[in-house]
This record gives structure tokens, C-alpha cells and sequence, in this order.
């Protein structure tokens, strides 16, 4: 073993491990590929459900409007719950079958990797086996690999030894040749040789010694070496390495088993978490089951087929959908015309109308009708002129004209809650006030055609309380102010203080005669 088989095993295991990673990474890549094309199926299966929803709402409101087909729209409700739970349980489906993908895909990737390493391992045990070793374990691989090291050194080192060894036994071999064989000789030889030839003699036993000793330990050795040897021999042939060169590449250093080991936990992670996803999924795949409706088929197959249905009943409705549209447009057109025919009758309904009161008003045969009805609005503008009148007079009244069709009037006293009175109920300075106010809203009235610059009152102050008198003369001089002339015929003495002109006209004896005073006299 050295430290270039070593290195070659590194490489070798390095390179299938890349080899393994890179067929990872291509598997992890169709994987992401599968699952992006599933999102965008999904997401255009999205799209169509929303324009489906769009689609089946505008239907809805418009059968709405039309009162119709309320059975078909309920039915396309059902139909589309329906389709939701369809997609649901599709999208549900594809989830379970990319993550069972992956999990295959995930448990081979671990199952070849456990195979190689089972394999290699099982390669190891065998090579070691012959060589009277057996695998560390998990996690002593340095230690172990170590003390094979240090094994390997101490073996060096006797072998270096044992060379020594040979070569100082081949050099004092001719010593010992010539060694005496006898006592004589060697009692005529101890003249001869030097003073130290018993410490060389003892050097020479010793060296002995410790040949015949290491003679020994080398046949053990060379023995127990054979016999590994032999059975590395066998255990190579059994094995699927083709010679030693391949075993010793097949070796691992501390740094490859290190990296394989956590190889070997990340795998063991990862196939945890498949696990726990597998279980995951199981169990929501046997929930989805439990809350599957009666009669409703899993299989892939019906459901496209139930799917291919249900698109073609969305094409139809559509079709459907256009046509009411349409249907839709002409009756707008319609409503639009009717509206305006409409508008035109009401118009012509109108004019008829008036036609209709005026000819009510003129149609008899005396033509008291419309007579009664211009006497109308007559009597209401004087009843309004009269009103403004009243108020400048005495806030207290108020004209109006009675609810029959009869030209008569009615009185309203402000001052008792609004309460109507009959002009026949009204006292002496109540009557004078409110005729006051007629023959002013009268002059009024006229005006527009005929400038009245003079008004006559005959009597009727008489009937005057003093209050109603001073309020009836401060209208009168309110006139008079205004450019009117006002003629007063009365004998109420309050009068005569408060008109500065008179004509005074004096009784005479005999009934109907008088006359004027003599200041006014013609001679």
C-alpha cells in the first residue's frame, strides 16, 4: 500500500462521486422542468376558470334581467361548483404524483448510492479479511487507517534492521572459519591473536544470537506473510476486483471517507423527509378519498373525459351567450324606440288634455263654462291685489275664494288660528276694511289698461270703531300721498278733523233737499 494507490482510489471514488451528483442534478433539473410546465398548465387552467366565471356571471345577469332560463342557470351553477371540485382534485392529484415522482427518483438515487457503497464496503471486507483485518468502524476510520500506517513503518524499520543484520553475519563468516578446532590450537592460537579476541569472540556470539533469532522471526514472519498473501490471493479471485492494483485503487483516504460518511447522512436526511412527505401526502390523499363524493371516478382518464364534456358545454353556452346578447342589443334598440314613442304619446297626451279642459270650458252652448272660468282667474288676481291691500290696512284678514266653483269669497282671521269666516259674519269696520281693500285692488286691477287717479267713498265710516276709523284714514292718506285723489262722502265729525278740504253740504227741512254751504255758493 502506498500513497499513489492512495491517491488513484481517491480519484476513483471522487470521480463517481461526481458522476453520481451530476446524474442528481440532471434528475433534480427534469424534475423543476416537469414542475414548471405543471405550474403553467395550472395557471392557464386558472385563467380559463376565471373567464368561465366572467363569462357564466354576465349570462346569469342577463337571464336575470330577461326572467328566463332560471333552471338552465342554476344548472350551470351546479355544473361549475362542480368543475371546481374537478380541479381541485386534479390539481390535488398532479401535487401527489410530482412529489411520488420525486420521491422515486430521490429513493433510486439512494438505493444505487447504497449499493455502490455496499459494494465497496463488501470489497474492503473481503481484501481485509485476507490480510487478517477487518472495516473500522464509523467514525474511527483515521485512527485506524493510522495505525495500518504506523504497522507499515515499524515493518519497514525491522526489515532495514534484518538487512543490517545480513550483511554484518556475511562479513564475520570468515571469522568463524578460521576460529581454532581444538584446545591446542587454540592455546598455540591465544599467543597469536590479539588481546581483544574475547570481546570480538563475545561480539561474535552475540551477533550470533541475535541471527539465529532474527532467522527465526523472519521464517515466522515470511510464513504469516505467505499465508496473508495466500489468502489476499484467494480472496482477490472471489472478489470483483481484477488484481491488487484495482483493490488498492478501491482504498479510501480519511478525506473521500469523511465526505461519504456525511454522503451517507445527507442521503438518510433526505430520505427522511421523503418519507415524512410520502406519509404527508398518504394521509391527504386518503382524507381527499374519504371526502370524495358518491359517484364521482379518481382515474385520470374519466376525469379528462368529464373535463372534455364540461368544455363543451362551455363552448355552447357561449354560443348561447352570444345570442342573448344580441337578442339583448335589439331589445335595448327597442326599449330605445319605445321610450321615445312613449315620450311622443305623453306629449300628444298632454295637448289632448287641454284641449280636452279647454273644450270642457267652451263646449257649451251659452258659454257660461269659460265665462265662469276667466271670472276666475279674475276674481284671483283681485283676490290677490285685494290680500296686499288687507295686509296695509289690518294685518288681521285675509281673502280667499271659497272651494265650490261658485265666484264667492271667504275670509280668513289670522289672528284666531287661520279660521274661515262667511263675509256675511263680518262686522260694520270689518266690511268697510275688506271693501276698502276690493275697490282698491279693483283700481289695481284696472290700472294696466285705464289710469284711475281719483277715488269716491260714500259713507260707511260711520260703522268705524275709532281704531278701525284711524287705521282706514292712514290708508287713505297713504293714497292721497301716492298722487290719487280721494273723495270722502261722510258725516262722521273724526272726519272732518283729518280732511283738510271739505265741501260742507247742510240738511235742508223737507226730506231729500240740502245744500252747499255759502262759501260754495255761484251767484
Amino acid at each position: 500500500m502506498t500513497l499513489t494507490d492512495n491517491q488513484r482510489r481517491r480519484d476513483a471514488l471522487e470521480k463517481e462521486v461526481a458522476a453520481l451528483k451530476e446524474e442528481g442534478l440532471l434528475i433534480l433539473g427534469q424534475v423543476k422542468a416537469l414542475t414548471q410546465q405543471l405550474q403553467r398548465d395550472t395557471e392557464a387552467a386558472g385563467r380559463l376558470a376565471e373567464e368561465e366565471q366572467a363569462l357564466t356571471k354576465a349570462w346569469q345577469e342577463t337571464c336575470a334581467s330577461l326572467h328566463i332560463a332560471r333552471d338552465i342557470a342554476q344548472e350551470i351553477n351546479d355544473w361549475m361548483q362542480e368543475q371546481e371540485r374537478y380541479e381541485q382534485q386534479l390539481y390535488q392529484l398532479s401535487q401527489r404524483l410530482m412529489l411520488q415522482s420525486q420521491l422515486n427518483d430521490q429513493q433510486a438515487l439512494e438505493r444505487q448510492a447504497e449499493q455502490q457503497l455496499a459494494a465497496t464496503r463488501q470489497g474492503l471486507e473481503s481484501a481485509l479479511q485476507a490480510l487478517a483485518l477487518s472495516l473500522p468502524a464509523e467514525g474511527t476510520e483515521a485512527a485506524w487507517l493510522h495505525a495500518r500506517e504506523s504497522e507499515f513503518a515499524q515493518w519497514q524499520a525491522q526489515q532495514t534492521q534484518h538487512d543490517a543484520i545480513q550483511q554484518q553475519i556475511a562479513a564475520l563468516r570468515p571469522l568463524l572459519e578460521t576460529l581454532p578446532t581444538s584446545d591446542e590450537t587454540e592455546v598455540e592460537a591465544e599467543s597469536a591473536i590479539p588481546d581483544n579476541w574475547r570481546e570480538i569472540h563475545e561480539e561474535c556470539l552475540s551477533l550470533h544470537s541475535q541471527l539465529v533469532a532474527q532467522q527465526q522471526q523472519e521464517t515466522q514472519e515470511k510464513a504469516r506473510l505467505d499465508q496473508s498473501q495466500a489468502q489476499f490471493t484467494s480472496a482477490l479471485a472471489t472478489s470483483r476486483f481484477s488484481d491488487r492494483e484495482a483493490f488498492l485503487a478501491a482504498l479510501l483516504d480519511d478525506e473521500t471517507a469523511q465526505r461519504l460518511t456525511q454522503l451517507k447522512q445527507t442521503l438518510e436526511q433526505q430520505l427522511q423527509q421523503a418519507a415524512a412527505l410520502c406519509e404527508q401526502a398518504t394521509r391527504q390523499h386518503e382524507a381527499h378519498l374519504a371526502l370524495r363524493p358518491q359517484g364521482v371516478d379518481a382515474d385520470v382518464p374519466t376525469l379528462q373525459t368529464q373535463l372534455h364534456a364540461l368544455a363543451q358545454r362551455l363552448r355552447d353556452n357561449t354560443t348561447r351567450q352570444g345570442e342573448i346578447r344580441q337578442q339583448l342589443r335589439q331589445d335595448a334598440e327597442s326599449r330605445q324606440q319605445q321610450q321615445a314613442l312613449g315620450q311622443q304619446i305623453a306629449e300628444a297626451a298632454q295637448l289632448a288634455d287641454d284641449w280636452g279642459y279647454l273644450n270642457s270650458l267652451i263646449g257649451s252652448s251659452t258659454g257660461d263654462r269659460f265665462r265662469k272660468f276667466a271670472q276666475g282667474l279674475t276674481l284671483d288676481n283681485l283676490v290677490w291685489l285685494a290680500n296686499q291691500q288687507l295686509n296695509r290696512l289690518h294685518g288681521r284678514y285675509l281673502l280667499q275664494r271659497k272651494a265650490s266653483e261658485a265666484l264667492e269669497l271667504e275670509v280668513v282671521d289670522t289672528w284666531q288660528a287661520d279660521a274661515v269666516r262667511d263675509t256675511r259674519t263680518l262686522s260694520g269696520g270689518e266690511s268697510f276694511l275688506v271693501s276698502l281693500a276690493l275697490a282698491l285692488a279693483l283700481s289695481d286691477l284696472v290700472s294696466h289698461k285705464t289710469r284711475i287717479d281719483s277715488l269716491f267713498l260714500d259713507e260707511g265710516f260711520g260703522t268705524l270703531d275709532s281704531e278701525t276709523l284711524d287705521t282706514a284714514l292712514d290708508a287713505l292718506d297713504a293714497l292721497n300721498a301716492s298722487g290719487k285723489i280721494i273723495g270722502v262722502i261722510s258725516h262722521v265729525e273724526a272726519m272732518k278733523d283729518r280732511i283738510p278740504v271739505q265741501i260742507k253740504v247742510k240738511k235742508i227741512n223737507g226730506l231729500g233737499y240740502s245744500r252747499l254751504d255759502k262759501a260754495f255758493a255761484v251767484e
